[in-house]
């Protein structure tokens, strides 16, 4: 039985999908430092955390402390196929066990070193793919920030939990 969603967030995304989480599957949620102290080791536990250059922030952590029912990885990308295999490869979880869930960026949140290279992957975007088909969305995202964060995202994660 789940005891609990567990998340890691930077920039409040993560947080707003495991309380959406936690609303509809009636669990409680708790971040990872609050985890330790509500949690015994190998209890049952559905883990949401961040994306940062491939890596799902947390993972080993959860990983070797409790049972892991299922991860949702939270990024600005839109959902593809390959980035979702890169994802289970970078993290070495199993892919029906991994959800991918778009969040956004939130400049306002972002400080230091992960502002600058936001910004820079944004410049990037613009002087590489202005232009080419389905990059205006990115390059705006990158420069102006945005959120994608909707429930319905959550609805295969759901699912699978339910079964």
């Amino acid at each position: 039985m789940i005891k609990a969603i567990v998340y890691k967030s930077e920039t409040g995304f993560t947080k707003e999908y495991a309380e959406m989480l936690s609303n509809k599957l009636d669990i409680p949620c708790y971040t990872l430092e609050e985890a330790k102290k509500n949690l015994n080791k190998q209890d049952e536990i559905v883990y949401l955390g961040w994306i940062c250059a491939g890596i799902i922030k947390g993972v080993n952590k959860v990983r070797n402390r409790y049972k892991v029912k299922c991860y949702g990885a939270v990024g600005a990308f839109p959902k593809d196929n390959k980035y979702v295999d890169s994802l289970v490869k970078s993290n070495a979880l199993e892919k029906e066990k991994l959800f991918y869930l778009r969040g956004g960026i939130n400049f306002g949140k972002l400080k230091g070193y992960k502002k600058f290279i936001v910004k820079i992957v944004g410049n990037v975007l613009e002087k590489n793919d202005k232009g080419k088909e389905g990059s205006e969305e990115l390059i705006r995202l990158f420069n102006e920030g945005a959120s994608f964060v909707d429930s319905k995202n959550l609805d295969e994660m759901i699912d699978y939990i339910k079964k």
